[in-house]
């Protein structure tokens, strides 16, 4: 689409549309798409120049992962928002900020907000997300169960935070890479991530499964 004027927003209500202005593509784009991997994009970039049915697939099912985390996306995070009914994020940050960061990692934590239920079947959730923006770390609610162990929630939020440490960079052809062999590196040194990610493969049916409680 060349010409095209690409507009980064944060808003809830704009997720992804174009318009025309003065013969010049105008291309919003919520802040979401900044963390997607290059298929995504280019799934983007096709489902806008011609509407392929496959393409929008790609960006919905894409959307749908991290939809929970808009919540936070444009307003403050509410007071005590780390402190969940089975996991407190403020102290899983405050500890492994002090064993592996050296205190140096200075973020908001919270808990996303659930969102409405969904008729259709997830089929990829995002446990975590760190926008660097406005230095925040939320994390999917479906992890704030008793049967979910700590370790497993301790395991997402050193990875958001690595992401705060690190960064993003390009490789040799340009292209964006935000899990860099240094990051996948530094991230094998959480003590317990062998555990907590074959505890995360063991349940994925049943974390995609997972519905937010609509009577509380």
């Amino acid at each position: 689409m060349p010409g095209a004027r690409v507009v980064i927003v944060d808003t809830r209500s704009v997720l992804l549309s174009q318009s025309e202005r003065d013969g010049v593509r105008i291309i919003r784009v919520h802040q979401m798409f900044l963390e997607a991997d290059d298929d995504v994009r280019r799934a983007v970039a096709v489902y806008l120049a011609t509407g392929n049915k496959k393409a929008g697939d790609v960006v919905d099912t894409f959307t749908r992962s991290r939809i929970h985390l808009l919540g936070w996306a444009s307003k403050p995070m509410k007071d005590g928002a780390w402190k969940g009914s089975a996991h407190d994020l403020l102290q899983h940050y405050e500890a492994i900020n002090a064993r592996y960061f050296g205190n140096a990692i200075a973020a908001e934590i919270g808990w996303s907000q659930a969102g409405s239920p969904s008729r259709r079947q997830r089929r990829s959730i995002t446990f975590g997300s760190y926008d660097h923006r406005a230095r925040r770390i939320v994390i999917h609610p479906v992890l704030d169960a008793v049967h979910v162990p700590a370790v497993v929630v301790a395991r997402i939020v050193h990875h958001e935070m690595l992401h705060a440490k690190i960064g993003e960079g390009k490789d040799s052809h340009g292209r964006r890479v935000v899990h860099s062999r240094a990051f996948r590196a530094e991230e094998a040194t959480f003590h317990g991530a062998v555990d907590a990610d074959a505890w995360l493969d063991t349940h994925l049916d049943a974390l995609l499964r997972w519905r937010p409680d609509t009577d509380t």
